[in-house]
């Protein structure tokens, strides 16, 4: 393959990998204490305008979101639980309000550190306006495991006929090596993300 193709062709798989990786940890992002939602939020209460935020949820819901916002203002003077309580009611109502729109559900905030890494970096790349270093990561790691799989289906196809065992391995690992390039794929042909039909693809990335 020429080296023009297969550089696209890898970035486009690459892409693929990160919806899907999107998809996966979507829960674990806008919900997350150290994702970009409630960062803003904490910026927002620090500076006591709520304006930044609106931005996260439909207009319909900025009423919502503004009458939390002061009370937290308000409240969060007091110091101390009140000041912990405070942020957590707009931390949640922001976010329950934002996922809503997206059409995913809210189980609750999120610690920090639970982020999928390509999601970070994902972030990284959008506040640099770089993709280039995105890419290349997402690439490497795509072409290593797609690799991975595809020489342990070849080596166990050899083998197959040999035992019924043999033949069971060799399934097996087929069906991880066609599993995950159908995944990608799959991701390539419909695009994903929480709300937007992100849950069909990482149904249709595990079947067979």
């Amino acid at each position: 393959m020429k080296p023009v193709l297969r550089n696209s062709l890898y970035a486009l798989v690459a892409a693929a990998a990160l919806s899907l990786s999107v998809v996966n940890s979507a829960a674990a992002h806008c919900d997350s204490m150290d994702g970009p939602v409630i960062t803003e939020a904490m910026t927002a209460l620090d500076r006591g305008d709520v304006t930044p935020l609106l931005k996260w949820v439909p207009a319909a819901d900025e009423g919502q979101v503004k009458a939390v916002f002061d009370k937290a203002v308000r409240v969060r003077k007091l110091g101390g639980e009140a000041r912990e309580f405070a942020d957590h009611e707009l931390f949640a109502t922001l976010v329950k309000v934002h996922r809503a729109a997206e059409g995913a559900p809210f189980t609750g905030i999120k610690p920090a550190g639970g982020i999928d890494p390509a999601v970070m970096a994902a972030d990284a790349a959008l506040v640099e306006g770089d993709i280039d270093a995105l890419v290349a990561r997402i690439t490497r790691k795509f072409e290593d495991s797609v690799r991975e799989r595809f020489a342990a289906a070849v080596k166990a196809r050899a083998q197959a006929g040999n035992s019924v065992a043999a033949g069971r391995e060799f399934v097996q690992d087929y069906v991880q090596y066609i599993h995950y390039v159908e995944g990608v794929h799959t991701a390539v042909a419909a695009a994903g993300g929480h709300g937007h039909g992100g849950e069909q693809v990482a149904a249709q990335a595990h079947a067979h």
